[in-house]
């Protein structure tokens, strides 16, 4: 596929996008945003200030809650607890097992049970220091594992084991049987913090009408909507949710934001004030969602020329306290589990479990890096088995049109995983580097390099079991001189939406992406659109924009077609005009002739996901469109310190059609970074339920002295139901960064690694052992 070179790349940087028909772009200076509202500019008369009360424990009994304390501190306006809610004690995002505020259990640390609220921030967080907590210890469970044991302490009464599904493809029996080769590890992952900008915040604004205004930094204002809803017995129509200037959410915004808007809800309506509620980081980090820690058992089989005969895998998540977005985490990772290879017979199984730790919800990639670090990694092994390399296995067995995944799905389109492992090779020199990898640097005895890869595949979109959120609303007004305003319910977090549905506005109706306005969303603007998560966004919500812009262009094009005399089949709108070739006039020119004529130039759009299925025994279409990457990276490893460097990485993408090649070289960037920092630095450690890296000094991100080069190449495969063909590419570049780094490692050392992450202290100590066993 030809390509070309995208200008005003930095010198030593390559990038590289696939050429295709033409899509309106912009340039990196350009930015298309909507209101910005930020909430510590929220200047609302008479705001308080709440707090949360901790338990100061991971399980146990809740005797009482005594506030006579803290109610007696001049300026506490309230303390708030279980009985004081007016509606529904619950916040569980899509099982009903979590209460805003704990009644009779707390079941970890996060769990709060008071809400205080007064005329500062720093008085509401010295009183909730003085509520004293009446508790009765449990014993608790702090690994998944260990959970699922019959005599494990349980977290909840229907049992720690909530959530399995399976696949069964084939027969996996006779699949083995076939097999020349088998090899089986078994993996683990920890939790994984999200590290977005500002710490989850919330403002609740009661109106005069008894209804309840929410603002707040999140990804799902639909989500905040019904929560706040249900905890004060209102109708939705009767809580407005607005959502502020968010600073990257990655999955870490889609859930929990549910509960702070609560609290924060919570205590307006108890005050009858407005009431801001700003976590700190360390409460940010004790309460919010997590990367699922994960233990993956992987077997595969395959034949002496390489082809996969079966694959067998296990897999335990832990849920934390509470399920929270753990069926559709689960779901997924069982429906991708074998990674992006035709394998015919398969028996996946798939736990969660429930422990008295943080509860883990969404992250990029929604459960498959997990099992993406086990699949990628025995696929090496065999091909180092066998004697193969490890590009040639997995293009060897790759998915491509006409092939089946795992669920028995045949793809018909739109698959593009073939060139993104063909362009990794080519572009980041693999076979070249492959031959010098394992050696000691010529300089640095003590430093040896290695390359590996990783490639995936991710199901765009909310897939068979999420088809009943799976719809976007889009509202369009075209003012009489031709400015636009767009209202959606998806939410832009950094990852550029806005300027992305902008473009497909302007290619839509012609005009310049100037005249378009695009709002952040608002639950009073459209329907419920959904969760913005799971790389939907720009297909359901840019089409959604297209239905939208369709119906426009249906009855400002009978109004041209009146003003210049000619057929309506005549009018095209592009160039910022409407008509023929011969006769046209301005688009702004059609929108003043609308507003005369009493005509309607606003209208609502709507896309609904194709549908999907998924059956008792995990067979079906899971998804309707498949997102496709290969990643390779290049590391040096210091044999005395156990330090890894990430030398360069190099990122090819099936991303369907390029939108935007700056905001999609951002998000792949972004993503590889994530990568970084789940392979090599990032680890939530808890001991007994209590977070004991609760800061930046603490828990370790990579930096920008960590950033390594980073090579990027598009691929495009049209996707027909996509707008102009795009597909997601949200979760992606976060997917096989950090196996292709545990592979590179391994290829260093001559080591493999079934754990993550690759710390210094990991390194070295398998080193060691190495060299005295």
């Amino acid at each position: 596929m030809s390509e070309r070179e995208i200008q005003g790349c930095p010198p030593g940087r390559v990038r590289t996008a696939a050429v295709g028909a033409p899509v309106r772009r912009v340039d990196a200076s350009d930015k298309v945003t909507g209101r910005a509202v930020y909430l510590d500019d929220m200047a609302v008369p008479g705001v308080l200030h709440a707090a949360l009360v901790f338990p100061g424990c991971a399980h146990a009994e809740l005797i009482g809650v005594d506030a006579s304390a803290a109610r007696s501190m001049p300026g506490v306006r309230a303390v708030v607890t279980a009985g004081d809610i007016p509606g529904e004690n619950e916040v569980g995002v899509i099982d009903a097992d979590q209460p805003l505020l704990p009644f009779d259990r707390v079941r970890y640390e996060g769990d709060a049970v008071a809400i205080v609220v007064a005329e500062t921030a720093a008085l509401a967080r010295e009183a909730a220091d003085a509520v004293s907590v009446n508790l009765t210890e449990l014993p608790g469970v702090f690994d998944a594992v260990r959970a699922m044991e019959s005599d494990a302490p349980l977290v909840h009464k229907t049992g720690n084991v909530f959530l399995h599904d399976k696949v069964r493809k084939g027969d996996i029996d006779a699949g083995f049987d076939a097999a020349d080769i088998i090899v089986e590890r078994e993996f683990r992952t920890h939790h994984q913090e999200h590290c977005y900008l500002e710490p989850l915040a919330a403002l609740a604004v009661p109106e005069d009408n008894g209804s309840m205004t929410i603002y707040g930094t999140m990804q799902c204002p639909f989500y905040v909507q019904k929560a706040v809803a249900g905890v004060l017995g209102l109708p939705l129509a009767s809580v407005r949710v607005i959502q502020t200037v968010t600073g990257g959410g990655f999955g870490g915004k889609e859930d929990a934001p549910s509960e702070i808007c609560a609290c924060a809800a919570v205590a307006a309506w108890k005050t009858g004030s407005a009431v801001k509620l700003i976590y700190s980081r360390e409460e940010d980090f004790l309460r919010s969602s997590k990367r699922h820690p994960m233990h993956v058992t992987f077997k595969l089989g395959a034949r002496r020329d390489g082809t996969f005969t079966a694959a067998k895998i296990r897999a335990v998540a832990d849920a934390g306290a509470y399920s929270t977005l753990t069926p559709v985490v689960v779901f997924r990772a069982t429906a991708h589990a074998t990674g992006p290879y035709e394998i015919p017979n398969v028996s996946t199984d798939v736990y969660g479990v429930y422990t008295n730790r943080q509860t883990t919800g969404a992250f990029r990639g929604f459960g498959q890096p997990q099992i993406i670090f086990a699949n990628e990694s025995v696929i090496d092994e065999v091909a180092e088995a066998l004697g193969m390399d490890p590009v040639d296995i997995r293009l060897h067995n790759c998915l491509d049109v006409g092939k089946r995944t795992a669920t028995n799905q045949l793809l018909t389109e739109s698959v593009g995983l073939r060139e993104t492992l063909e362009r990794a090779r080519e572009l980041s020199g693999w076979d070249e580097l492959r031959q010098v990898s394992g050696r000691t640097d010529e300089e640095r005895d003590h430093v040896q390099r290695g390359i590996g890869i990783g490639s995936i595949y991710y199901g765009v979109s909310l897939g068979a079991k999420g088809l009943a959120l799976d719809g976007s609303g889009a509202h369009i007004n075209v003012y009489r001189d031709g400015s636009i305003r767009i209202g959606v319910g998806g939410t832009e977090m950094g990852q550029g939406l806005l300027t992305v549905l902008a473009q497909i506005a302007a290619d839509s109706l012609g005009v310049s992406v100037d005249s378009i306005h695009v709002e952040r969303a608002d639950t009073s603007v459209v329907p419920d659109s959904g969760p913005s998560v799971a790389s939907r966004t720009t297909l359901m919500t840019g089409n959604a924009v297209i239905d939208a812009a369709g119906k426009l262009r249906t009855v400002m094009g009978e109004v041209a077609a009146d003003l210049l005399g000619i057929d309506v089949t005549e009018v095209e709108f592009r160039d910022g005009t409407a008509g023929s070739a011969e006769k046209n006039v301005t688009f702004a020119e059609v929108a003043e002739q609308c507003w005369a004529r009493n005509v309607s130039t606003a209208a609502d759009g709507w896309y609904a996901a194709p549908e999907s299925t998924f059956d008792e025994d995990g067979q079906g279409d899971a998804y309707a469109v498949y997102s496709y990457a290969t990643h390779v990276a290049e590391v040096e490893v210091d044999t005395e310190t156990g330090q890894v460097s990430v030398v360069r990485v190099t990122a090819a993408h099936d991303v369907g059609r390029v939108m935007n090649p700056v905001t999609l070289e951002g998000q792949i960037e972004g993503g590889v970074m994530q990568g970084v920092g789940m392979a090599l630095y990032e680890q939530m450690r808890t001991s007994e339920g209590a977070v004991t890296t609760p800061d930046f000094s603490t828990y370790i991100i990579p930096t920008a002295m960590d950033t390594p080069e980073i090579l990027t190449a598009f691929i495009e495969h049209p996707y027909s139901k996509g707008p102009f063909g795009a597909k997601g590419i949200g979760e992606t570049p976060a997917m096989p960064g950090a196996v292709a780094i545990a592979n590179a490692v391994s290829n260093a050392l001559g080591l493999r690694f079934h754990e993550l992450p690759l710390t210094p202290e990991r390194v070295r100590q398998a080193v060691s052992e190495r060299k005295d066993p």
